[in-house]
């Protein structure tokens, strides 16, 4: 037992850590309760914030000049009495107007007798001999053997589509037997086989046409048959 009460008395560790511990609670417990006082101060001392006081503006109207009424206009003079001139009293009587005398109309112009109406030719029936018709000239030929015209070659695209028909050509020969233009007269009704037809008469050779022993210049219709039982 005095072991124990000896031990137990000699046990001195927990107090100092309790004074301690209550010494730290007392210490932050009054720095808060200075913040809170400090706080509570600075509130009451400092400035009060005023609300923005409204600011009402009023238009005033700008002062309008006073209108005198217009004055009345004085009365119009009366209009001056007219003034009455004397009529002038005629000092020679007007003359008294004689009687014009009748116009004398002439007499109408004689009239002249009418001419005699003139002699009618007698009538005459026509005479049975008209007067002579001027020499033609002979067309020109191009059908000769010698002249040994070709005929125009047959367009390949003609045979294959089976195109047939007849060119009437319209042919100017020169003095000398050439071509001076050919024309298409009649259309075959195809434009290949009359373009073959014109350009191969354009280097044909013609017997000019005479008029008498001169050679002139004449026209030939040429017709150009194109046939496929012929080629």
């Amino acid at each position: 037992m005095s072991g124990q009460i000896a031990f137990a008395g000699s046990y001195t560790g927990p107090l100092p850590y309790r004074r301690l511990r209550l010494a730290s609670l007392i210490g932050v417990t009054g720095l808060h309760a200075a913040g809170l006082i400090g706080a509570l101060i600075w509130v009451s001392h400092a400035p009060r914030v005023e609300p923005p006081k409204t600011l009402s503006v009023s238009f005033l109207a700008p002062p309008q000049p006073e209108v005198k009424p217009p004055e009345p206009l004085p009365p119009a003079p009366p209009p001056p009495e007219p003034i009455v001139k004397p009529k002038p009293k005629p000092l020679i009587a007007a003359a008294r107007a004689e009687p014009v005398p009748d116009a004398i109309v002439a007499p109408p112009p004689p009239v002249d007798d009418p001419a005699p109406p003139e002699p009618v030719a007698a009538y005459s029936p026509p005479s049975d001999s008209a007067p002579p018709e001027p020499a033609q000239p002979e067309p020109p030929q191009y059908d000769m053997a010698y002249l040994q015209n070709p005929f125009p070659p047959y367009p390949a695209t003609s045979k294959r589509l089976r195109e047939e028909g007849t060119v009437q050509l319209r042919v100017l020969v020169s003095e000398t037997g050439e071509a001076l233009s050919v024309d298409v007269e009649q259309s075959s009704g195809y434009a290949r086989l009359d373009d073959a037809a014109r350009r191969a008469v354009q280097r044909w050779k013609f017997v000019p046409s005479r008029l008498g022993d001169k050679a002139v210049q004449g026209v030939a219709l040429v017709p150009i048959v194109f046939s496929l039982k012929r080629h």
